[in-house]
């Protein structure tokens, strides 16, 4: 625990705390001959505790002007879940319907909203995963590493309701995904959630270096295809496979050979679509250790709360003074 001030300046108002130790608070009560009176060790303690009260609530008050707090810092959770990296397709392609017609990047029927809308369902049922995302097109677009922090998946997936453009490119989105696992210790399951409605040539030396990482990350992939009606199916090969004409089959190919856990999801229209997310729900849940990043914490409150029970006191004490001695 570390605890750190706004205002260190204030704690030279600490200073302050010696002189009710220093001198006497209560006035002098004229008496004729003091030196007659019995010793009294219940007024002697109470003095002291009156002389500690006034210095306590002297040295809280500076330090709740010094503003402590303690830092932010990095706590161990544990529960059960997934890192989960959403790699979210934003070529303009996603801007058509599920017939393929072209609706513009606002419009809520096209594969790219009803995507992010059943993501953000998915991501609220989703209790203890740490959520990743990652936009691409030509090239992949960073949007936020590993948290637990739904309300900023949700923002982050609601950034991305404008107009997609540019071509599918998704070779270095999955190289992207896959760095975020790098060097990390391997608690809970890895997935990486590609929704995609199409596809495109991965060169040969980038698809060697790719097969190495999900082998080294043993990172499960998903792919949720949002197919268009002119689109081939991924599971009938084609007369004639190419990477022009067919580059989705060849793709599927292509994950089928990386030698770790791949699936992929056919969606034609929104309701395969919440069929496929619901089928990636349903994953076994492993132990997942995870740091949590607090935020700092204002400690201030609790100098004031010390510093109002001593004044109380001395408050009290206050009323009962006697200010002259009966005649």
């Amino acid at each position: 625990m570390n605890i750190e001030f706004s205002a260190p300046w204030a704690l030279l108002l600490g200073f302050a705390a010696l002189i009710p130790l220093l001198g006497r608070g209560q006035p002098a009560i004229s008496y004729s001959s003091i030196s007659i009176l019995p010793s009294d060790p219940l007024s002697t303690l109470f003095d002291r505790v009156l002389r500690f009260s006034a210095a306590a609530a002297a040295l809280s008050l500076s330090l709740g002007i010094a503003g402590p707090y303690l830092s932010e810092r990095w706590v161990e959770r544990v529960g059960t879940g997934a890192h989960i990296v959403l790699l979210l397709d934003r070529s303009s392609s996603m801007n058509e319907d599920f017939s393929g017609q072209y609706m513009g990047g606002r419009a809520q029927e096209t594969k790219g909203a009803v995507a992010r809308k059943l993501l953000a369902e998915f991501v609220n049922r989703r209790e203890h995963d740490l959520f990743a995302m990652i936009d691409f097109s030509a090239a992949p677009i960073y949007v936020m590493p590993f948290t637990q922090d739904k309300q900023a998946v949700l923002a982050a997936i609601e950034a991305t309701s404008g107009r997609g453009h540019g071509a599918t490119n998704i070779a270095p989105g999955l190289a992207m995904a896959l760095d975020f696992y790098s060097g990390k210790p391997f608690t809970g399951s890895r997935i990486i959630l590609l929704v995609s409605d199409g596809a495109a040539q991965i060169e040969e030396e980038t698809s060697d270096q790719l097969r190495q990482w999900f082998q080294e990350t043993q990172a499960t992939l998903y792919w949720i295809y949002l197919r268009n009606p002119r689109s081939g199916r991924l599971s009938e090969k084609p007369a004639n496979p190419n990477e022009s004409t067919t580059p989705e089959y060849l793709l599927h190919e292509y994950f089928q050979s990386l030698g770790v856990p791949y699936r992929a999801f056919e969606a034609e229209n929104p309701e395969a679509l919440q069929h496929a997310i619901a089928e990636v729900e349903r994953l076994e849940n492993l132990p997942l250790h995870y740091l949590e990043k607090l935020p700092r914490q204002d400690v201030s409150s609790y100098c004031y709360g010390a510093a109002l029970v001593f004044l109380a006191l001395l408050l009290g004490a206050k009323f009962l003074e006697v200010r002259s001695w009966p005649a």
